[in-house]
């Protein structure tokens, strides 16, 4: 897992700032929370998606 990418990007002031990959944090966060045990995907969300974007969702979940 690489949180940070070895290139810099500097700011308007010249300071280097790391590339975060957010992406890998979001996942790591999610995994360390275990909010796969939280969150039923099994029913709509609050608000609800259309019947095919939750159809969608739950193939992604099954697979």
């Amino acid at each position: 897992m690489k949180l940070f990418q070895d290139d810099k990007v500097k700011d308007m002031s010249g300071d280097e700032e790391p590339v975060v990959n957010l992406s890998e944090i979001l996942r790591q966060v999610y995994l360390e929370a275990t909010l796969d045990f939280a969150i039923d995907y099994s029913v709509q969300p609050v608000p609800p998606l259309s019947e095919g974007d939750f159809q969608w969702v739950r193939s992604l979940m099954e697979s």
